[in-house]
């Protein structure tokens, strides 16, 4: 996690609009726009919360809404609603789609949220909790080091692939052993290659459904690909 409060401000103070791409901390983390007030916010709803793919929203703090364009201009720009600001009305309705995601995305945080008595905070620290335990089994079981401190993970770990992976060339879109994984063992976990020297890294998250059973079975998984 970054903070992304206090670069916000930080950036405000020196004259620089912040266009924060929050794509994984609806559900994951608390958001409170009102209260951070980046100059515009983006963020998918069919992560964490659940929802169909294509639920996403924008938002632009007021001051900024005036400045910002649709690639494609909605027909309500010539069309004034009552009790719709300008900005809605230019981004509204660009076009024909399918808005079903959107329509979902109401009831699933709805549904979400009383899956567990506390509601949408236990959840958060539920995932939360299981993605720090995992990063542990993960990282002893596969002799690697932890980046970072377990305080700046959210619902989500990144960690080093142990040394019998690195140095392999990449050889389609996606890693070989990523693919090993998929179709040998049920596993769908991304790996990305960062830094210079390149190493390699595999992600996990932690969503209600998981358990710390399916970590120990993504670390046997991985000593038999490796």
């Amino acid at each position: 996690m970054f903070p992304v409060s206090r670069l916000v401000r930080e950036l405000e103070s020196r004259g620089v609009d912040t266009l924060v791409d929050g794509a994984h901390a609806p559900g994951m983390l608390p958001l409170d726009l009102g209260a951070l007030r980046p100059a515009a916010y983006t963020g998918n709803l069919h992560k964490w919360v659940c929802a169909p793919k294509g639920a996403a929203f924008l938002w632009v703090r007021e001051d900024k809404q005036a400045e910002l364009q649709p690639a494609v201009i909605s027909h309500g720009n010539n069309t004034p609603r009552p009790g719709f600001s300008p900005f809605q009305d230019r981004f509204d309705w660009a076009g024909t789609f399918d808005p079903t995601a959107w329509f979902c995305v109401g009831r699933a945080i709805d549904f979400m949220g009383k899956l567990l008595p506390g509601g949408w905070v236990e959840l958060r620290r539920r995932n939360h909790q299981l993605a720090v335990r995992a990063r542990r089994l993960l990282c002893e079981s596969l002799n690697v080091p932890s980046p970072c401190p377990e305080r700046l993970l959210g619902s989500m770990a990144t960690l080093p692939l142990p040394e019998p992976f690195q140095g392999r060339p990449k050889a389609g879109k996606l890693d070989a052993e990523q693919l090993l994984l998929y179709d040998q063992f049920g596993i769908e976990v991304p790996f990305v290659r960062l830094g210079a020297p390149e190493r390699r890294w595999v992600r996990v998250s932690a969503q209600i459904y998981n358990s710390l059973a399916d970590y120990e079975y993504l670390a046997r998984a991985l000593k038999e690909v490796e």
